[in-house]
Order: C-alpha cells, then structure tokens, then sequence
C-alpha cells in the first residue's frame, strides 16, 4: 500500500487531528452550535413556496362581460405580461368588473414584484376607459394564510354578541408578537336598520329616489369654518349628525296634506344586528369530546371565528404556542361559560407534531443503523461511527440555520436521506483500521502509523466516491417551478451532510480509534491469508464470484438472468402504456403506478358547494347542511365548520385555486372537515375521503344541480385542479359548447370525479326596457330609475350614527323587507318623482324576462374556457392519456375538430386564430415539468461524475465500467415499489437519482481496490476476486445503512417513494455491483494481462 511519508489529503488530515487537543474541542465546539440550531431555527410543515401573485380589480358599471373583457381585461393582460417574471395571467370578465391575477415566478422577490405590478398600472392609466374605475391591486401574500383559527360558538348569543365578542378577543391577540393579519369570519354588524313599507311610501306619495336625496342631506355635520374678530377665531361646528334610532325615527322625509312625514312613518326603524347575509357555523362529529349521548352532538351552532395569521420569518410553533396561552388566559372571565372555544387549525402544533414524529423516526433510523454496525463491526468501532452521526448532523442544521432553512418534514427527510449515506466515510475508515488492526499491533507506535495508514488508504477513492454522491444531488437543486423550492432542503442539506461526513470521518475517527481501540488487539503473528482465516463475508463472496469469473456458461447466465430482472422491472410501470386493456383502468397484477405524488395523509380537508347560479341563501344552507348531517355521523370527524355565501378561512391550496374569489356569492358555500388526528386512526384520509363520497351520493342524487368537491389538501405543491383542459378557439360560444362535450367525456372516464367547468348555469334575469320617450314626457330620468331600483332591491348606506362608545361605525342602512322583493311582481310597487308627481314605474318602463350573461375567462391574453375534474383514489395520468387520445383530432362538433397539446415537456402556447385546441395543464404540467427537470438533473448528475471518474482515473473507458452498474438500481426500484404497493412518484425518481451517486461509490471502491493490487503484481483474475471479497464487507455494510437509515420512509405517504428507491435499490445494486463491477473489468482485461 501507500509509503507512510507518501500520505495524501485524508492521511495528512487523520494524522494531524489524531495529534491535537483541538479535535476534542472542535467537536464540542459543533454539538453546542448543533443543539443552539436545533432549538432555534423555525419549525413549520412544510418549506414556504413563496409565488408573489396580486388579484387586480377594475370596475366598470353596466358593462357587459364581453365589454368588460374588450375594454380592460385583453388591454391589462397585454400590458402586464410585459413585465419580467411573470409567468401566467389569468382574466375574468363580468357583469360590471373585471378580475386580472397576475401570477409571478416562482422564486421572484415579492416586494420587487409587487412594486412593478403597481408602476405598470400606475403607468397606464391613461388608458383606463370611460366609466371604469380605478385599478384596485390586491396582493395574494402566502404570509397572509392563517396558522391559527379558533372558532367561537354559542346556544345563548346571537351573531352580533357572537361577533363583538370576537372582536374584543381578537384585539386581545392581535398585539402578540409575531401575529400578522386578524380577521373575523361570521357573525354580524350592529346597525341601525329602516325597513321601508312600500304601502306607506305610496300612501304617502313619496318615491324611493326623493327618500334616498334627503336621507343623504340629514346626516351632516362637522366644522363649517370659524368667527374672527376682537383678536380671537371662534370655531363653528355643525351638529347635525344623528345618534340614536329614535333621531332616524323623527327625521322629516317629506309632507302629506300640510303635515311632515316622519321616517318613522313610512319605515320600521330597530338598532341591532345587520340582515343574514351569510351562515357560518360549527358541528361536532363522533370522535368530538362533547357529543351527545346518542354518540353524536344535537346540532350545529352558529358561530363566529377569528383567523390569524404570522409575520413573514417568524416560528409557526411559538406563535401558535402564544397564543395558546393568552386564549387560556381570556376563558372564564374574558370569554363567558356560555361560550366554547375550539381550536379549528393550529398549523404551529401541526408542524411541531410533525416535525416531532420525523426526529423520532431519525432517532430509531440512527438506532438501526447503530444495531447493524454492532453486529457487523463490534461495539467499540461501532461506537466510533456512531459518534460521528450527530456532529455531522449538528453541522447541517447549523450551516441550515445560516442558510435561513428552516426544520420542516423535507429537512428532516433529507437527513433521514442522508443518513445511511453519513455513515459510509467513517465506515469505510473505521473498516479499513479494523482491518489493519486485526493482522497485529506491535505497540502504541505501530498502532498509530496502521490507523493513519489505513485511513491513508481508503483516502482517494473515498473522497471521489462522496464527491460523486454530492454531484448526484446538486443538480435537483435547479428544479423549476414550485417543486424547486418544496423539494430545496434535499439537494442543499444532502450534500452538505455528505461533505461533513467527509471532513469529520478523517478527522474525528482516527483521533477516536487511537484512544478508544486496544492497542493489542491480536499479538504480532505471521498473517494468514487463507481463506478459512477469513470472515463468512469473504469466504461467502468466493463461492459465488470465483465460478462467474472461471466459467463462461455461469458469465452467461447471470448477464441473462440480471437482463431479464431489468426488462421486467422496466415492464412494470410501463405494461399499463401498452396492454391490450387499454391504458385506464384497475393497475394489472404486478404493474407499477406513476403519479406526481400520493396523496398525504392529513388531519382535515375541504368540501366545495357550488350551487347554480342564483340560488338562494337558504338553498345552498339546505343542502351544506345535509351533507353536515352526513359529517356528524361519522365515526373520524372530530368537527366541521361551514361557511355558506362566504368563504371560510384560507389555506394555501385555496388560494392558488382562486377561494379569495369565492367571497359573497349566495350560491357558494364551503366546509372544512377536521379528522381524528392521523396517529391515533389506522386509516388515511384519502380513505375517509373516498368513504364519505359513496355516503354522499344518495344525497346528491338527489340534488342533481348542486356541484360538491371533495378537495383533499395536496401532499406537495397545490394546482388549480389536478386534471385540468384548456379549450382556445376563435369563437368563446363554440369554445363554451365544446366545453360542455369534453365534459361529458370527463364524466364517463373511469376514476375521474368532482366534474367541474366554467361555464356556469343560465341564470333568469328580468329586463327593465325604459320608455325614454314617455320618462322624457313624465319628467323622469333614466338615472332616477336605476336610484330607485338599487334602492328597492339592494339598499344603501346614507352614513353613520355618531355614537362614542362605539369601536366600529354603526351604519345606518335603508332597504325593504326581504319578502317584499322577492318576485318580479313585486317591482310595481315602485315609484319615481316626475314633473307629474309620484310616478309608478310601469307607467314608463317595461319587465322582461332574459338570460344573464356568463363570465368570460382568459389566460395570457387568448380566451379559455375550462373544464376540471380530479381522480376518485388513483393516478391522473392513465384517465388524461385516455382522454387525450379519444379527443385528439376528433370532431367534437358538427365542423370542429379539436386538436390537444400541453403533453411535452414545454409548454405549449395555444393557437387560437384559425382552429379549436385544448391544452393539458394542473398536475399534469407539474408533473411533466418535475420529471424533466429531475430526468435532466439525472443526466447532468451522471455526466459530472463521469466528468469527475475521468479527471480522477485518466482514460475513458474505466469510467463507464464504473458507471454502468447504476442502471442495475432499476431492478430493485420497481419491485420494492410494487412490494410495498407504493406509486412510483417524484420522489422515487430523487431516490433513482441518489443511487446514481451511491453505486458509482461503491464501483469506485472496487476499482481502487482492483488497481491497487494489480500494481502489487497480482494478476487480473486474483485482483478483482481479492478486491471484491475485501470490499465486500464494508460496501454491505454501508448498504445496510442505507436501507436501515431510508427505511423508516417507506411507510410514509408523502416520502414513502423516495424510501423505498433507496432501500430496495440499494439492496439490488449493492448485490449486483459486487459481482457486475469487477467482472466487466475483468472481461476487459483478461487478454491484457500488463495493463492498469
């Protein structure tokens, strides 16, 4: 071996630490800046995707939608997308307002974003048209989703009391540190209500126009100037604001034969809470601590909830811990007996809990592989390993912590990850010493140089090989879009655990097995090289690698057998592409499923109600619920809160998928669903999802025009809808009718469900044509009409009562009853002021019946219209193929084809000016855009570390004897994933490409070892069976890390692919590569017995 005064980087660095009292100091110097970054650094679920996207409104009053989508969502588009970073932009158009979301890159810097969306707009409002109003920008802030939301509820208090509680408990946390933005979803407003009487206001001949003039004129006041004179300015005030209901009561609103009218007169004046314009509400299911005796609580109660949310960089955990206790501190006195509180999210204990469970399994992980370095190694080189698992972890949470990572379920994976491959340097050192040690020590002196000998030794190709395994991961770190940043923590803590597991093995085994070791392990004695002196590894690996290396027909069949192990692995993702069955269906028997990601198994998800449009309140209340009923009654609800005619607090998926625009439309109503927590049920959610599906159908049944989703939180980053068509076309009707014949194609694909499109329901809408001739010979003004219509339907406001005491204005409000505006009928009541006195509207004007118009949508500036759907329990892929093949080119309407596209690995712009497409996008962008950009990581990986095999060895053909072995992984990633029944997914394909860099690392050690003894003088043949049987021991050992280490994964829903590509991977390339690897080589180099 190497010349003890000929020592490269890792001798030179084990002798010198082996001789220092720094090593000691620099390793307690890492543990305390390791357990400081343990306590420190944020915790949260999952890492934070920031997508600066901003929501810009512009209304325009009386516009049609195709008005609207001419006059200013085509401009803005056109002008936004003229910024850099902006990745999509997406139009809605309707009645009287446009909606533009600006989507940015992911990745762009949100202050910076937001500034240029404000100067383009601000840049061209000069080209705003007539009538519209300013832009008004609404900033979509991932910092704005709440980590807390407690919900208030109460059989005594109605919605006022219910809110102003709410309010004071929300003023009590909003002050806490790191609490960002508070709302209040539910309850209602004090204010000051004038039911009008049309009768009375006939009787009195007083039109709803003049009432609405002089209500706006008596509610005045404040300072009018001041009195100057003698030297001094007196200030004069108007008082003439109103305070109280009985001051609204006596206001003077007209005369009626030589008497005044009072308000009072014509009106029902009360001071209380606002109309129900929405219900939100809370119910327990079976598992809630406060069900009834029938194992169900009684009903739901109306309720009240205040959601908060944190400061940007700020700890989930301590602030939802914060204000934990201060709502502690509130119960009893400050919020009565009569009210309960309930916790209804809690992301801070969510990231806690998981965060927890993670370190546990990285606790056993460790256990494990700790359990196999005792049996393979001994219990003192055990331990020194083991010593080196925490320094080099505590190193990547400190460099992690100075990097702003924060500790969230994809660190924790990552380390988990990089475990079984931390663990390979110090094993491979501490091996190598054992092995040296074991042939005799003469005396402290001796034992000294063989230490650094042996870690001299294994120097070179060990630092290659971990080298080779960083340049497998570094790649992953330009994955585009959001999975960049989701999956960021793998390729940026693996090589940093990887590159200190090199520094510490090198420096911290040496100056531990110099100390720890006996000195005289074995007496000094000629050393035996027969193969019974040797250990059952060795003498194992002979009895199978001597007959491969001797005989041509064993040669030939293991190349056969290893073949056919690699094509049927091969078949079985890809047999569902190519079955006589067809593409979609139930998996085939031994078949592989490929899916972006499984779905996760979370503690809540969210039901989506969307009723047609111009359903009443009360109606979609019917039918939410129901489907309550049907939650109350099942046995893994713990509650529910519904939120009808507004939306319920958001959540990221949410807000990617548009909920912000779901606020106050009486048709919409959503519930949020919270499970047993997942460690205390034996079933997933996705189970419990698809259980309350089939217990839903009687019910929807039965309510065919009622549209519920089921929309489970995603396991990574969200999308709009997992299957989701883009129709683009020259003419929007056609593009709409061929909307609906796609739909019907969705409906009838096996596993597709929660149907959905954009289309919208015809709506009845009344038409009131204006005589102008006759209003013009009346006296009477179209702008009085639309008064007065506004007034007898929605209302208004005409101020604010003035009142101290008060922490919110109390509006004082004027409409008409709600049953009294009910029918069309009911608009005859109506009457103006003319030249001619009180004038009925139907003196002038007529009503007819009509459709209202549907929204128009964009994206990027071409029309679209949508249609989405999400898969029952299985992979998007194989029901998108299916029906991309049945669509493409078909004739969908009499003289439309349709052609599709949005299936490569580009986007694809759509061509809208001569013919109909309809474009892929959802998950099935992200999915193709993940597997090109990890398929290209892939190559990239595999080219450095060819790159770096022939910089490290000098030639061209080693390199790919070194790297051929990487495809034998296949025959252990595809059955271990159809063994543990788990999707092959993105994070299978992380876990191919880690083992890319953990074979080459093993072929590297074979090779070394070959050319070792081949400049020893030994013959080709002798060389690669002496390498392989002594390397065999150390690079099954550091296998069974890997898989002891990735293992704990597998059971994971999320991660479990990236576990069991590590796991069987490793075991299938380990085992192949021994024998693979050294009989390539010697294949090649059996006729040339003089070469390297």
């Amino acid at each position: 071996m190497s010349d003890e005064n000929d020592l490269n980087i890792a001798g030179r660095l084990g002798k010198a630490a082996m001789f220092t009292n720094l090593t000691p100091m620099l390793a307690m110097l890492i543990f305390l800046v390791g357990v400081v970054a343990l306590l420190v650094t944020t915790r949260e679920e999952n890492p934070q995707i920031d997508v600066p996207a901003a929501n810009v409104y512009v209304r325009m009053q009386g516009a049609s939608p195709e008005e609207v989508q001419n006059l200013i969502v085509r401009p803005m588009e056109m002008v936004l997308r003229e910024m850099t970073g902006v990745e999509h932009t997406y139009g809605m158009a309707m009645d009287s307002l446009a909606v533009v979301t600006v989507m940015f890159r992911v990745g762009e810097d949100k202050e910076a974003s937001l500034v240029k969306l404000y100067d383009r707009i601000m840049h061209n409002l000069d080209h705003i048209p007539a009538g519209a109003s300013q832009p008004l920008v609404k900033p979509m802030d991932v910092d704005d989703v709440p980590v807390s939301v407690i919900t208030l509820s109460s059989k005594d208090l109605d919605g006022l009391a219910m809110k102003r509680l709410a309010e004071r408990v929300r003023d009590q946390l909003s002050p806490l540190d790191g609490v960002s933005v508070a709302d209040i979803i539910g309850g209602q407003d004090r204010e000051i209500s004038i039911r009008l009487d049309p009768a009375r206001l006939n009787a009195y001949h007083i039109a709803l126009d003049q009432l609405h003039q002089v209500l706006l004129a008596a509610n005045v006041g404040g300072p009018v100037g001041a009195l100057v004179g003698g030297n001094s300015e007196t200030k004069i005030w108007l008082d003439g604001y109103l305070r109280t209901a009985d001051e609204v009561g006596q206001l003077v609103v007209g005369q009626w034969q030589n008497k005044a009218v009072y308000l009072r007169d014509i009106a029902t004046i009360s001071d209380g809470a606002s109309d129900v314009e929405n219900f939100h509400r809370i119910g327990f299911g079976m598992h809630h601590s406060g069900q009834g005796a029938d194992g169900q609580s009684a009903d739901e109660l109306p309720a009240v909830s205040i959601s908060l949310a944190k400061k940007r960089g700020t700890n989930a955990v301590v602030v939802t811990q914060r204000i934990a206790d201060k709502l502690a501190e509130l119960q009893g006195d400050f919020i009565p007996d009569n009210v309960t509180m309930t916790v209804t999210r809690d992301s801070g204990e969510n990231a806690d809990a998981a965060v927890n469970m993670l370190l546990e399994h990285l606790g056993i992980a460790i256990a494990t592989v700790i359990l196999i370095l005792l049996i393979f190694l001994g219990w003192r080189e055990a331990t020194i390993v083991t010593l080196n698992i925490p320094l080099i972890l505590f190193v990547v949470l400190a460099v992690g912590l100075l990097a702003d990572q924060t500790i969230n379920r994809i660190t924790l994976f990552a380390l988990i990850l990089a475990l079984g491959l931390l663990v390979d340097d110090a094993i491979v050192v501490i091996e190598n010493i054992h092995r040296h040690l074991h042939n005799g020590v003469k005396s402290t002196a001796d034992k000294a140089r063989l230490i650094v000998m042996a870690t001299n030794e294994t120097g070179k190709p060990t630092i290659v090989a971990t080298i080779a395994v960083i340049l497998a991961f570094i790649p992953m770190a330009y994955v585009t879009g959001m999975m960049g940043p989701y999956m960021g923590p793998i390729p940026f803590n693996t090589p940093v655990a990887m590159a200190a597991s090199l520094v510490i093995a090198y420096m911290f085994t040496p100056w531990i097995a110099q100390r720890f070791l006996p000195t005289n392990i074995v007496q000094s004695k000629p050393v035996d090289h027969s193969d019974e002196s040797r250990d059952w590894v060795y003498r194992t690996y002979m009895r199978f690698a001597v007959p491969l290396v001797e005989s041509k027909s064993v040669r030939r069949t293991f190349w056969l057998v290893t073949l056919l192990l690699f094509v049927g692995a091969m078949m079985q993702p890809g047999w569902q592409f190519v079955r006589p069955a067809g593409i979609n269906g139930p998996l085939t028997a031994g078949s592989v499923e490929l899916k972006m990601l499984p779905k996760g198994n979370k503690n809540t998800f969210n039901i989506i109600i969307d009723m047609p449009e111009g359903t009443a309140l009360e109606e979609t209340d019917r039918i939410t619920r129901q489907i309550a009923d049907v939650l109350r009654a099942h046995p893994m609800v713990v509650d529910y809160e519904s939120f009808v005619g507004q939306a319920g607090p958001i959540d990221f998926n949410g807000m990617l998928r548009g909920a912000v625009l779901r606020q106050g439309a009486s048709n919409l109503a959503e519930i949020r669903v919270n499970l047993v927590d997942k460690l205390d049920r034996s079933i997933r959610s996705a189970a419990i999802v698809l259980d309350l599906r089939e217990q839903l159908k009687p019910l929807l049944a039965a309510n065919p025009a009622a549209n519920v989703k089921l929309v489970e939180d995603p396991p990574g980053p969200p999308v709009r809808a997992t299957l989701l068509a883009e129709i683009y076309g020259p003419d929007y009707e056609t593009q709409r009718a061929l909307a609906k014949e796609v739909r019907k194609r969705f409906e009838q694909t096996y596993d597709v469900t929660d149907v959905d499109d954009s289309l919208g329901e015809n709506q009845l809408q009344y038409n009131i044509r204006v005589d102008k001739e006759k209003a013009a010979h009346l006296g009477v003004l179209t702008q009085q009409v639309q008064t007065a219509l506004q007034d007898f339907l929605k209302g208004y406001d005409f101020g604010a009562v003035h009142m101290d005491s008060e922490r919110h204005q109390v509006m004082l409000h004027v409409r008409l009853p709600k049953a009294m505006r009910a029918h069309a009928e009911d608009l005859h009541r109506i009457y103006v002021s003319g030249s001619q006195g009180h004038i009925p509207l139907s003196a002038f004007a007529s009503i007819e019946e009509g459709v209202a118009s549907s929204p128009m949508f964009s994206k990027d500036g071409h029309l679209v219209t949508y249609v989405t759907a999400e898969p029952k329990q299985g992979s998007q892929v194989y029901p998108l193929l299916e029906m991309d093949w049945a669509i493409d080119g078909t004739e969908l309407l009499p003289g439309t084809v349709v052609k599709t596209g949005g299936m490569r690995f580009t986007n694809t712009s759509p061509e809208d000016t001569f013919g109909y497409h309809m474009l892929w996008d959802g998950e099935m962008r992200l999915t193709l855009d993940v597997f090109r950009d990890l398929g290209a990581a892939f190559i990239v990986a595999l080219v450095l570390i060819y790159l770096l095999m022939v910089a490290y060895y000098g030639q061209f053909i080693l390199p790919m004897l070194v790297m051929a072995p990487t495809a034998l992984t296949m025959i252990g990633i595809f059955p271990g994933h159809w063994i543990t029944g788990q999707p092959f997914t993105a994070t299978s394909m992380i876990g191919m490409i880690a083992l890319a860099g953990i074979v080459v690392r093993n072929s590297t050690l074979l090779i070394d070892f070959i050319l070792d003894y081949r400049k020893q003088g030994f013959g080709v043949k002798e060389s690669v069976l002496e390498a392989g049987a002594v390397r065999a021991r150390p690079i099954l050992l550091t296998a069974l890390a890997v898989i002891a280490g990735t293992s704990i994964m597998i059971t994971d829903p999320v991660f479990g692919g990236l576990g069991v590509s590590m796991a069987f991977g490793t075991l299938a390339a380990t085992i192949l590569t021994l024998f693979v690897t050294p009989l390539m080589y010697y294949l090649w180099q059996r006729n040339k017995p003089e070469a390297a």
